[in-house]
């Protein structure tokens, strides 16, 4: 049977956590009518510093939804829908890139930003509820854990696939 072990106990609570996280996120956002994917795509079109797709990658321009699929997870036609539902709320723009007219970069619009200003407010609320208690220290002890899983993630994607390639085997 499974055994009690303290690293699947901090991977099952991130997970738990991060279900609760989507769970608050939905009902907050749903109140000014979008979803929390949609919300975090409108802080990452705000240049959120916070977010760790911009410390993985400095970006200078505009990002492209190609760049929003990757930093999401989510998949080119996910995006697609999620950017459309923002274009027609008037929450963001798309306009040709200078240098390269195929590609197509996306902007908050005056609406879009004035979203992300009325609710920051309840968002930082949430996060300070989350952290207060904790020391500095530990609050930077946890981002580096954080990071670290995400950076092992993201360059281990090959040991990651032969660990499900092993699950496969054994079922078959």
């Amino acid at each position: 049977m499974i055994e009690k072990s303290i690293e699947e106990s901090i991977v099952l609570s991130i997970f738990d956590l991060s279900n609760q996280l989507k769970k608050i996120g939905d009902e907050v956002y749903q109140k000014v009518g979008l979803t929390t994917q949609q919300w975090l795509i409108l802080l990452h079109l705000a240049n959120n510093p916070n977010l760790p797709f911009f410390k993985r990658e400095k970006h200078e321009k505009d990002l492209m939804a190609s760049e929003l699929a990757d930093s999401l997870n989510v998949t080119r036609a996910n995006i697609t829908n999620l950017i459309n539902v923002l274009l027609d709320k008037g929450l963001i723009r798309q306009y040709e890139d200078h240098d390269d007219r195929r590609k197509k970069r996306l902007k908050l619009t005056k609406k879009g930003v004035a979203l992300v200003n009325k609710t920051q407010p309840s968002r930082l609320g949430v996060i300070n509820f989350l952290t207060e208690g904790f020391t500095k220290t530990e609050k930077q002890t946890f981002l580096q854990f954080l990071e670290q899983c995400m950076n092992k993630l993201i360059n281990e994607d090959e040991k990651i696939k032969s660990f499900h390639k092993l699950l496969v085997d054994r079922k078959g």
